[in-house]
């Protein structure tokens, strides 16, 4: 049976302004040390809702009018996310400029967008985000861009584009349940108010900057979703294997990139006459792996990258475990150093600084050196599920699809214990890779 089309009629775009002045001593913040490891681009995420009870708010529109009354007030305190990004000072202007908020009208039902399952295209999604992922960090460009949109059914989502240049998955989702516990009601027990403290513990350091392009238009990649479910989880887990190296119970998100990245690498030996080393970077948030655990409520990036290697040919007779144990070292080390550094005072930031530096190189148009680059991000184990705007928490969580290749975004499922695993390859890849034996037997 012939699926339509989704399309997306806006009907509304303004900017929304926060409830009270921001302060004239708050007007500057100067990104931070970690803010500047980020890449240019808007992190999308879009959070998908059934349709709210009859009695609930009444029309839908007064939800909408809801939705941006309590968002005006949550940037009162989010502030900076209603400014402008000055690139030449590595500065916000905090000017209370707004936040762009769209509202608009699909003609499809949001069961019909649950039920594609592999037929999922993930660029149609991008009609529920207000902006392209690249429309970043020029003068006019909003820090945060908002679009809700609502289903033939009465159900909703809200797609969110912020700003990587001072939000990571850690602050995107204290200003979602921030945002959320005001809508709800219940803001004077679930609301923690951000602190914005991280430029004045890690002042910036003049990092270069590696821009993304601003539009997808001509980009040649290809997006594909492949769902990893609790009770495969549990077949990788076995498959690697516990004994005396691996003590921690293997978490499914290493499980999940090592299955990926093996594939990728027998991918490259069918292309390449010349075998190519392999460069894989995994962003890892610090928050809940620094010891001791440091600025739950600050906002801005606090991440580093984990970088894993591999030789030419090195890759052509080690096992799924193997790959399971670099990555596995590298994220152990990362956190290890990570915490050197910020526990004993030193400032020895070269074990941050200097994989983003080597992975900008190779992401480089200039880049000509024999080695194949892919990016993981985890946003696994984070609480956009549990985002209730008073309606109820999200039937579904998703990014759109993104004008990069070779990047894997992973996802928790609604179930909280699978995977959905959004992989960005050119098209040949994305074929390739669902043939891939290993894919087969675990992904759906």
């Amino acid at each position: 049976m012939h699926k339509p089309m989704m399309k997306v009629t806006t009907y509304t775009s303004k900017l929304v302004k926060p409830s009270r002045p921001t302060s004239t001593t708050d007007r500057y913040y100067k990104i931070s040390f970690f803010d500047e490891l980020a890449p240019t681009m808007n992190v999308p995420l879009i959070l998908y809702y059934s349709a709210p009870p009859n009695d609930l708010n009444g029309p839908f529109e007064n939800i909408c009018d809801h939705l941006e009354d309590t968002l005006s007030k949550t940037l009162s305190e989010f502030y900076p996310f209603a400014g402008r990004y000055i690139r030449e000072l590595s500065m916000i202007d905090c000017n209370d400029q707004g936040v762009l908020y769209v509202l608009g009208n699909a003609n499809v039902r949001l069961l019909g967008i649950l039920g594609l399952g592999h037929e999922l295209d993930p660029g149609a999604l991008n009609s529920l985000v207000p902006c392209e992922v690249g429309e970043v960090n020029d003068v006019n460009d909003p820090m945060l861009s908002i679009k809700v949109t609502t289903f033939e059914c009465g159900g909703f989502a809200i797609g969110m584009c912020f700003s990587h240049r001072i939000s990571d998955m850690g602050t995107i989702c204290l200003f979602i349940n921030n945002w959320a516990a005001r809508s709800n009601g219940k803001h004077k027990h679930e609301i923690y108010s951000p602190a914005f403290n991280l430029p004045t513990c890690f002042p910036q350091r003049g990092l270069p900057d590696f821009r993304n392009p601003r539009s997808s238009v001509g980009i040649q990649n290809e997006a594909r979703r492949f769902v990893f479910k609790a009770k495969v989880i549990s077949a990788m887990r076995e498959n690697v294997g516990l004994d005396e190296n691996t003590p921690r119970r293997p978490s499914k998100v290493q499980l999940v990139i090592a299955l990926f990245w093996k594939a990728f690498v027998h991918m490259e030996q069918a292309n390449y006459v010349e075998s190519k080393a392999s460069f894989l970077i995994q962003a890892v948030a610090l928050r809940d792996k620094v010891l001791p655990e440091l600025y739950t409520n600050s906002c801005g990036n606090f991440f580093a990258i984990a970088p894993s290697r591999l030789r030419p040919g090195e890759g052509e007779n080690i096992t799924y475990r193997d790959f399971f144990m670099i990555l596995r070292d590298s994220v152990s080390k990362t956190v290890q150093d990570c915490t050197k550094m910020l526990t004993h005072g030193k400032e020895e930031y070269e074990v941050v600084i200097d994989p983003y530096l080597e992975s900008n190189r190779y992401m480089s148009p200039d880049n000509v050196v024999n080695m194949s680059l892919y990016i993981f991000s985890s946003w696994c184990k984070f609480s956009y599920y549990q985002a209730d705007f008073g309606c109820g928490k999200p039937v579904w969580a998703s990014p759109g699809k993104l004008p990069t290749q070779n990047l894997v975004i992973l996802m928790d499922d609604h179930e909280g214990d699978g995977v959905e695993a959004w992989v960005h390859l050119d098209e040949k890849g994305i074929k390739q890779l669902e043939q891939d034996s290993d894919i087969q037997a675990y992904a759906i």
